[in-house]
C-alpha cells in the first residue's frame, strides 16, 4: 500500500496519502485481529483450548502479528499472520468442527465488510469536506476492503490458508491433493501472489465476491 501511494499515486496531496496510509493500517490490523480471534473463539467453544492457551483468544492485535506478514501487508498490500494452532482431537466432531474452525475467520471478514460498506456510502454522501469526515470515511472503506481482501484472499484453496483447510478437513490425509499442497503449496501460493501482483485477476475475484454486499446496499443507498 505504501509502495502503491508513493509511486503510483504521486497526484494525490501529502494529506490524503498520511489519511489513506493510516486508516489502511489500521484496517488491516481491524481485519487480521478479529479473524484470527475468530479462528481462536470458534475452537474454544468447541472444546479445543490450545488457541486460549497459546495466549490467541484475545482481541489484542499483538498476539495475532506476524511482524513481517504485517510489514508486506502495510508496504505491499499483501502479506500474513501467526496461524492459530489447534488441537483437532479435542473436537467431538473432527470433520464439522475443523471446517467450522477453517471458516470462521473468512465469515468474520464478510461480516465486518458487510457493515462498514453502507457506513462508507453514508459518509461518503455527505456533502462536507471536513478532515473529520474525511477520516472517517477513509476508514470505513478501507475495514470494509481489508475484510473483503482477507476473506477472498483465504477462500484460496491452496496451503496453508483456510480455504485449503476447509476442504482437507473433509478429505482422507492421504488424497493426492492434499499430500501435494501440504508438500509444495507455499510454492505454489508464491507463484499465485505473483500472478496476482502483474494482473488484475486478485481484483476480478474481491469485485465478485463483494458484488452481493454492494448490490444489497445499493438498493437503499
Amino acid at each position: 500500500m505504501l509502495f502503491y501511494l508513493i509511486f503510483q499515486q504521486s497526484s494525490l496531496e501529502f494529506y490524503i496519502k498520511l489519511i489513506i496510509f493510516l486508516t489502511y493500517t489500521f484496517a488491516v490490523i481491524f481485519a487480521i485481529t478479529f479473524h484470527e480471534f475468530a479462528h481462536s473463539f470458534v475452537a474454544n467453544k468447541l472444546g479445543d483450548k490450545t488457541p486460549k492457551m497459546q495466549g490467541r483468544l484475545t482481541l489484542n492485535p499483538l498476539a495475532h502479528f506476524d511482524y513481517l506478514g504485517l510489514f508486506c501487508f502495510i508496504f505491499f498490500g499483501f502479506g500474513w499472520a501467526k496461524p492459530v494452532p489447534i488441537n483437532t482431537y479435542n473436537f467431538k466432531n473432527i470433520k464439522r468442527d475443523t471446517l467450522f474452525v477453517s471458516l470462521s475467520g473468512i465469515v468474520t471478514n464478510i461480516i465486518f465488510a458487510f457493515i462498514f460498506y453502507p457506513l462508507y456510502l453514508l459518509f461518503s454522501s455527505i456533502s462536507d469536506s471536513s478532515i473529520v469526515l474525511i477520516i472517517i470515511t477513509y476508514l470505513c472503506y478501507n475495514i470494509y476492503q481489508a475484510n473483503l481482501v482477507f476473506a477472498v484472499f483465504n477462500l484460496l484453496p491452496i496451503y496453508p490458508l483456510d480455504g485449503f483447510n476447509a476442504i482437507a478437513t473433509q478429505l482422507k490425509y492421504s488424497n493426492p491433493y492434499v499430500s501435494f499442497m501440504r508438500r509444495y503449496g507455499g510454492f505454489v501460493l508464491l507463484f499465485v501472489i505473483l500472478i496476482f501482483s502483474q494482473t488484475n485477476i486478485f481484483s476480478y475475484l474481491v469485485y465478485y465476491v463483494g458484488y452481493p454486499i454492494s448490490w444489497f446496499w445499493g438498493l437503499f443507498f
